[in-house]
């Protein structure tokens, strides 16, 4: 009787349907998504997908994102239907503890993604030598470390950067497999630390499985953050409707990281710790 009721009481390990919860996916403010990604098409999109959550997670790269909320948080009201839908934002780090947009001039949003690798190499080169390996791995966990704390819930895709794998034009800029050899393993473990006591989460998404050495590193960096009590978020940063509620490969590093349900975050715990603050 013993052995059946520990069974009955052990977490499922997520083997089928781990996308229940896209909570990265950006609407039409963003200027990197297609201009028909629409509320109705993005909830047409997550229903067909299977996913029971969405969460709309636009830049603040054009003004008026906490009016787009606004909008946002009445057209769900009358959209109600069998996906629930979240309000939130992705902000980039751009210093120690700040976001580019304080999260208090946002009243309505349930959670706040933190971006730490929206690199402009072209117009703001984010270290003096692109092709120095070493100056690279310093700026990304630098802004890992500068993301915990800062008001956000949690981390997206973290380590990965499109400059580094896809360089703009002309541009030489180190190979991210060299950047990541750069990157000591007792930083890393000191930084999931802090997320750990800040209560952040990370984010598994299809960006962290586009590359093979990142997505290594990054398996072994989230079996220590799994070690450590962290949650995941999970997210397909979807720009396009095709793309909400695909997890791709990541669906099988979740798997080979046993993750559980209960390793997995929700908004609802940003929304309770807010109530109780």
């Amino acid at each position: 009787m013993g052995g059946l009721l520990q069974a009955a009481e052990a977490p499922r390990i997520l083997t089928q349907d781990p996308m229940e919860r896209d909570l990265h996916v950006h609407t039409f403010f963003s200027p990197c998504a297609e201009p028909t990604m629409s509320l109705s098409a993005i909830l047409e999109a997550a229903a067909a997908a299977g996913v029971a959550e969405v969460g709309l997670t636009d830049h603040p790269h054009r003004p008026g994102l906490a009016r787009h909320h606004r909008t946002l948080d009445r057209a769900r009201e009358i959209q109600r239907g069998p996906v629930h839908v979240w309000i939130g934002a992705e902000l980039e780090v751009v210093g120690f503890r700040q976001l580019a947009l304080p999260v208090t001039e946002l009243p309505d949003v349930d959670y706040v993604l933190a971006a730490a690798s929206h690199y402009d190499v072209v117009n703001a080169p984010p270290v003096p030598h692109l092709e120095d390996p070493v100056e690279w791995a310093d700026r990304l966990m630098t802004d890992l470390e500068n993301a915990v704390e800062s008001g956000a819930h949690a981390i997206a895709h973290p380590f990965y950067a499109y400059a580094l794998l896809c360089p703009p034009s002309g541009f030489r800029i180190a190979p991210l497999d060299d950047i990541l050899a750069e990157i000591r393993r007792p930083r890393v473990d000191r930084w999931l630390e802090t997320v750990a006591a800040a209560g952040m989460a990370l984010e598994i998404s299809p960006r962290l499985c586009v590359h093979l050495g990142l997505e290594s590193f990054v398996e072994e960096t989230y079996r220590k953050a799994r070690e450590l009590g962290i949650r995941f978020s999970t997210g397909s940063d979807a720009h396009r409707p095709g793309m909400v509620g695909v997890l791709g490969q990541a669906e099988y590093l979740m798997r080979r990281l046993g993750v559980t349900e209960r390793d997995l975050w929700s908004p609802t715990l940003a929304c309770r710790a807010r109530r109780v603050s």
